[in-house]
């Protein structure tokens, strides 16, 4: 009787501890015996609910960084529109004047709209809002809409966009979300390409996967940095000074994820070449 005592009052401490956020601290549970099954049972709940407090921790400060890194990309575009609005309410100059600052405003809005785009964008892929339907189809089709997407943009730096590949290449993809993972590599490549220089897109199937790359003769990337760039809100060493706000990499490789793919960079002498492997099926 006083053994059993003696047990129940050792689980009920343990459980208290555990309840206060302490380790159980138990003994004897490897002995095959009732009392040592509640203890283990005890000891694995302890070790589920800290894991559990740890990745709500992680959850926390992902959150906190987030809304950090937003206030700071909003800043500056927000500091431009107050600025440009005062000096119209005030009279600013003659009409050349007025013009010059209502475009600095809209440009000021167009990057505040584009900024949000891409976090409501983000935020449907990582809660799962955003279910990527595969269908087999001519990959082509996808990448010729992305290019034309960005024609006028490279048009206005003489660039040339050249598309090598089969055009019967079939894969299974959602060409929306995987348009836009492909959008986002070549707005990249125009955006940090010198003028009349030239971006190749290519296509290509293996064994294994099929590959798409966009390779260009920008800026490129440091040494090293070709994991971080897919970072949510990392820009290059290199991209100092150039608008952006570390997205478009960030997005294509989540949307390359869920499609079963993976991304790699690579540095060229110039430029960069970024490669899409996508499964067959």
């Amino acid at each position: 009787m006083f053994q059993r005592r003696r047990e129940m009052e050792e689980l009920s401490e343990a459980l208290e501890s555990l309840i206060n956020g302490s380790d159980p601290g138990l003994e004897g549970l490897n002995d095959d015996t009732l009392p040592s099954k509640v203890k283990n049972q005890i000891q694995r709940l302890g070790d589920k609910m800290r894991g559990q407090e740890q990745a709500l921790q992680k959850e926390r400060e992902e959150i906190r960084g987030l809304i950090a890194d937003t206030a700071h990309q909003l800043r500056t575009p927000l500091a431009n529109m107050e600025s440009y609005l005062t000096l119209l309410q005030n009279g600013a100059g003659d009409a050349k004047d007025q013009e010059f600052c209502i475009q600095a405003i809209q440009e000021s809005e167009e990057r505040i709209r584009f900024l949000t785009e891409g976090f409501i964008r983000m935020a449907r892929l990582e809660n799962g809002i955003i279910q990527i339907r595969k269908v087999t189809g001519k990959l082509q089709e996808t990448i010729l809409a992305c290019i034309l997407q960005v024609r006028a943009a490279a048009e206005e730096k003489n660039i040339t966009v050249r598309l090598e590949m089969d055009e019967e290449l079939e894969v299974s993809h959602d060409p929306r979300w995987l348009g836009e993972a492909v959008y986002n590599l070549l707005d990249n490549s125009v955006k940090y390409s010198p003028e009349q220089s030239e971006i190749v897109v290519t296509a290509e199937k293996n064994e294994m996967f099929v590959r798409i790359e966009v390779r260009d003769q920008g800026i490129g990337i440091d040494e090293g940095e070709e994991s971080l760039v897919f970072r949510r809100f990392y820009r290059g060493n290199r991209a100092t000074g150039s608008q952006g706000f570390g997205l478009g990499l960030y997005l294509a490789r989540e949307i390359v994820m869920r499609h079963g793919g993976f991304m790699k960079l690579k540095r060229l002498e110039p430029g960069l070449s970024a490669g899409i492997w996508l499964p067959e099926m």
